[in-house]
């Protein structure tokens, strides 16, 4: 479960330094000439990304104790704070 809190975090934070006069604008300007199915996974939609962060580390570090159920809810579960902490971020930033 800790596992799930920091890499949503992480992936959260790298959303949020890509908007406009951060760190990583750059990664966000490159990214937005691309097709939408492309670019929201890699970055657009802080939800798709870390749908496909959180499915893919799963895949990878779990694949010898491969369970289904486990690797649906990782992702989920990394998707529903991404809300959590974007509506904080939103909250605190207005």
């Amino acid at each position: 479960m800790i596992e799930i809190f920091k890499m949503s975090l992480i992936v959260f934070m790298f959303y949020a330094l890509g908007r406009q006069g951060m760190i990583f604008e750059f990664w966000q300007r490159r990214i937005s000439h691309l097709p939408d199915k492309i670019s929201y996974p890699l970055g657009k939609c802080v939800i798709c990304l870390t749908g496909q962060v959180m499915f893919w580390f799963y895949l990878i570090k779990y694949f010898h104790c491969y369970n289904l159920v486990d690797h649906l809810f990782f992702a989920s579960a990394g998707m529903f704070l991404s809300v959590v902490y974007n509506f904080i971020y939103s909250y605190l930033n207005d």
